[in-house]
């Protein structure tokens, strides 16, 4: 009888840690709606990242943008490992270190993930791009441009394959 009781106290306290965490998270957010789902092992800048409601964030998702904005929609899907990168290294001059060329905040730019989209696993989703309402990005795809609305895109770099009817 004991062993029974102790088990769903441990069970009810992990529960219980893993929801505090799960909230302490979101709130880091600039913005976050209602509804918000976020598995573990992801890593965000979160100072520049809104999400809208309804938002599913699979688990070792990485979304980074530490001189640029990243907006999410809402009623948005991301499967696992996806990667959203805001940024990028000044390649255009030689001779010196890329990484040494300091950046401003907001010249990054945006990345805009619309309403009603799924990003599927490990795809990757590049500096400056806008996700279109309805779209759909298949898994290990890689976008460096905007995608329309209601495109369905795959491919490195993606392409769009057809359109949701």
């Amino acid at each position: 009888m004991f062993a029974r009781a102790y088990g769903w106290l441990v069970y009810t306290v992990r529960r219980l840690n893993t929801h505090c965490e799960r909230a302490y998270q979101l709130s880091k957010f600039r913005s976050v709606g209602r509804g918000v789902k976020l598995c573990e092992g992801g890593a965000f800048t979160y100072r520049t990242i809104s999400i809208g409601d309804d938002v599913f964030i699979g688990r070792n998702c990485c979304f980074q943008s530490e001189h640029g904005e990243i907006r999410i929609g809402s009623h948005v899907m991301f499967g696992p490992g996806v990667n959203i990168h805001g940024g990028n290294h000044d390649t255009a001059l030689a001779g010196g270190l890329m990484k040494s060329r300091g950046k401003q905040a907001g010249e990054d730019g945006v990345v805009v993930i619309e309403d009603d989209t799924w990003i599927a696993a490990n795809a990757i989703i590049l500096a400056g791009v806008r996700v279109g309402r309805g779209a759909v990005v298949g898994a290990g795809a890689v976008v460096t441009k905007d995608v329309p609305e209601n495109a369905i895109v795959a491919g490195v770099p993606a392409k769009v394959i057809r359109f949701r009817s």
